[in-house]
């Protein structure tokens, strides 16, 4: 029940259609993050898609809310995988949560469907605390999007759950 939505939750679920976060409704299961450069709090949606003159997609949008009287976001972003990329992004993606290195890694480029995208996953640690970031590289910033362990997993399971619904729509 939307109601019982909990920020530190760890798991996915799928069955939760939306949810309402202080005066904004958010659509499915979302993951929280910060958005670095705001310290805004903002919210994931990961959905599997089929855009006309695409393949078949994971898509993840990274949502920042407006404060009230703004009119143009503070940041947000997406990134479109293909199945083999999804399945790759998520490999990764696992494979830092597990990790159990304090130390700050390197950047790891991630390869998406939106040729001219420059998306890399990099790790940070703050106060004895690991994070995985997704950053996206523009010509003139870098908008940094961090995520605790607990809402790491939770984005894991809807990218998973997203890569199956992608499979039964491409078999």
């Amino acid at each position: 029940m939307a109601q019982d939505w909990d920020p530190n939750d760890d798991t996915f679920d799928p069955s939760i259609q939306s949810v309402v976060i202080g005066d904004s409704s958010w659509i499915g299961d979302p993951s929280p993050f910060v958005h670095t450069g705001s310290s805004r709090t903002g919210y994931t949606y990961v959905n599997a898609t089929a855009y006309e003159g695409m393949d078949p997609s994971v898509q993840i949008s990274l949502m920042v809310p407006l404060k009230p009287g703004e009119t143009v976001p503070a940041a947000g972003g997406m990134l479109m995988f293909g199945k083999e990329q999804a399945e790759a992004f998520a490999k990764t993606w696992a494979g830092q949560i597990e990790s159990q290195d304090k130390e700050k890694q390197q950047r790891l480029p991630i390869k998406t469907s939106i040729a001219q995208a420059n998306w890399a996953l990099t790790v940070a640690v703050k106060e004895g605390q690991r994070f995985l970031q997704l950053e996206n590289t523009s010509k003139d910033k870098v908008d940094t999007y961090r995520f605790s362990f607990n809402a790491s997993k939770k984005l894991l399971g809807a990218i998973e759950h997203s890569i199956k619904k992608l499979k039964s729509k491409t078999e």
